[in-house]
Parts: C-alpha cells; sequence; structure tokens
C-alpha cells in the first residue's frame, strides 16, 4: 500500500457544491485537558467533541513530550485575535474569512508570518508533519494539520458554525453550510483557503461514483469521524515500528469512529496480513491445524477489509498520480522563487 500524500490545490474560482449535514445543531465542546486518553474519545457524545483538544491528544499519544495544556493556550490564544478581526461581526461566512485571513495572510495578527503548506514534504514521508502541535510550531502544515487547525479555530470562535471536515483520496479539506445564505462553500485550506468545487476534486482526483455514492468521500464528517483520519498517523508509526497488534487496535478504533473510512479499512487489511506473514511466513503448513485455522481466518479478514475498501470505492494511487503531483510541488516551488518567498 502506498503512503498517502496529499494534492496541492491550485483552483481559485468560487464555487457553490451541494451537500447535506446530518449533525447536532448546537454543540457544547468540553476543552479541558484532565488526563484523557485516546480510548475515551470512544465514549465522548459528539456534541461534546472538541477537535482542537483531541488533535492535540492524538499528538501527545504519538509523542508523550506533547503539551496538550499548552497547545490548548495556543489555540485560545489565535482565536481572540480573530475575534478581534471580526470586530463584531456574527454572520458565518464572515467567521470564515476571518480565519482565512488571520491565517493565510500576513499581518500583525500572526507576526507577519502565516500558514503555509509544506513543499518540503510532498510525500508525507514524516508522520509527526500531520501532527497539529508541529503545524502550530513550524507553521508549515497539510492536507491533515491544515484542515485540523482551521476546525480547531472556529471551533472557539462559534462552535454551531456548520463547518465540517470533508474527506476525497488522501486528502481533507473543510465544508461551510452557510445559515445566513444557504450557500455551501468548499475551502481548500491547503490553498490559502481558497474555494474549489465538488466537480474539481472529482477530476482531478478521479474520484468514482461509486465513492460518492457510498458516502466515503465529498461527505461532511462527523467530529469523531473526521478525528478518526487523524488517528491513521498512530496507525502507520505501529505498522512501520512492527507493532502490529497496536496497528491492529488504532485501525479498528478508526473505523469504530468512522466506519467508512477507506483510510480505515485499507490499514486493517495491510495489518492483519503483516500479522499473519510475521506468524507464519510463506509455509502455514507447518504451524499445527488449530493455528493454521486462526491465521487463515485472519487472512480472510484482512482480505475481506481491502474488498470493504473497494467496495466503498477505494483505487490505489498510480505512479502516474505521484508523479503528476510532484510535477505541481516543482512547478510551485518555482512560481515562489520567482516571487521571492
Amino acid at each position: 500500500m502506498r503512503l498517502p500524500y496529499c494534492f496541492l490545490l491550485l483552483f481559485f474560482g468560487a464555487s457553490l457544491c451541494s451537500a447535506q449535514h446530518r449533525l447536532p445543531s448546537s454543540y457544547t465542546p468540553e476543552r479541558s485537558y484532565t488526563g484523557q486518553t485516546l480510548d475515551d474519545l470512544l465514549t465522548t457524545p459528539e456534541r461534546h467533541v472538541d477537535i482542537g483538544l483531541w488533535a492535540l491528544i492524538i499528538a501527545h499519544t504519538y509523542d508523550p513530550s506533547v503539551d496538550v495544556e499548552a497547545g490548548l493556550g495556543d489555540l485560545d490564544a489565535m482565536a481572540l485575535e480573530v475575534q478581534k478581526m471580526l470586530a463584531g461581526r456574527t454572520s458565518d461566512l464572515d467567521k470564515m474569512l476571518a480565519i482565512k485571513t488571520f491565517l493565510y495572510e500576513p499581518g500583525p495578527w500572526n507576526q507577519y508570518h502565516p500558514f503555509d503548506y509544506d513543499l518540503d514534504d510532498p510525500l508525507g514521508t514524516k508522520p509527526e508533519n500531520q501532527l497539529l502541535p508541529t503545524y502550530l510550531r513550524t507553521r508549515k502544515g497539510n492536507c491533515v494539520s491544515m484542515p485540523t487547525l482551521f476546525l480547531a479555530l472556529m471551533e472557539r470562535i462559534d462552535p454551531d458554525v456548520p463547518l465540517f471536515g470533508v474527506p476525497v483520496p488522501m486528502h481533507l479539506f473543510v465544508r461551510l453550510h452557510d445559515r445566513q445564505t444557504g450557500d455551501v462553500w468548499n475551502v481548500e485550506t491547503t490553498n490559502g483557503g481558497h474555494p474549489a468545487r465538488n466537480r474539481w476534486y472529482i477530476d482531478r482526483m478521479k474520484i468514482p461514483d461509486q465513492a460518492i455514492e457510498s458516502g466515503a468521500y465529498l461527505r461532511d464528517l462527523t467530529k469523531r469521524a473526521f478525528l478518526a483520519e487523524l488517528i491513521g498517523v498512530l496507525t502507520r508509526r505501529a505498522r512501520r515500528n512492527e507493532r502490529y497488534n497496536e496497528a491492529l487496535r488504532y485501525a479498528e478504533m478508526m473505523l469504530t469512529l468512522h466506519p467508512l473510512s477507506i483510510n480505515g479499512w485499507i490499514h486493517k487489511g495491510a495489518v492483519l496480513e503483516w500479522i499473519v506473514y510475521e506468524a507464519v511466513g510463506e509455509e502455514p503448513g507447518n504451524l499445527p491445524l488449530e493455528q493454521q485455522a486462526h491465521y487463515l481466518s485472519l487472512s480472510a479478514e484482512s482480505r475481506a477489509s481491502i474488498a470493504k475498501a473497494q467496495a466503498l470505492g477505494w483505487i490505489p494511487a498510480t505512479d502516474e498520480d505521484r508523479d503528476a503531483y510532484l510535477e505541481q510541488v516543482q512547478a510551485e516551488r518555482s512560481r515562489r522563487a520567482q516571487m521571492g518567498r
């Protein structure tokens, strides 16, 4: 299975897209850190979930040196600056645009150091770059950390604004349902918060109809489902370190929080196959019959997990996709060099 990577999105046209959100109309996020572990997310009601808090807990799970309370303080301080920029304006669009300006436009609100897409790790080879604290520290993000921060700030400005994470292949963006106008906007956080049409994602990322009809892609995510996608970084690291039982636990947690997660099903299938291979290699006949049955069952579950991802509309990325993406990254590097950035 290829490593996930983010597409650099360069579309600037205004867009109106259709989507339905089916989530609580009112939220009371619980933001206090009292030593919660990731398992506690499984029992936290959707209306009480705070993406900023849980993204920091995920980062702390990945790296115990992460200071969750300090991260919460950073988010609160940033939200205060956004509130100042709003100057009493109250519309959903004003709130979204204020966050967009705070993050991506240089000014005293961000010490003239805006948040930007990380062109130095285009293929996501460093999992820690997906973590929210890394983005807060470096101000260089990707298609996981950038929508996470946007959502975390909106939660602190107004938790009831209908702003949701949305998945497409190997990528996340956010979508605003404007309560005042009824308009629906895709907000591409990896490209300065500019809008992008559904059709653009479908064409550029070759999203099959099957993946849209199944609800796997281009559908508003609950907060718990969005966080499930962030847990993928823990699954990935555990797999790399050959801690397969740990990786399987995280993959199953992803699917508990988000049963339509293509990433979750792929992770589960791959981890199960590794568990089988580490135990029996290519000669299962050398094991006692009862052990053979156990590992044959795990292997069948692995195949079923991959089949589930395919049924949801998963199509593996190709080398051509990867090369095309790297060409986009190089073109953007050249453009910035010419602009002296």
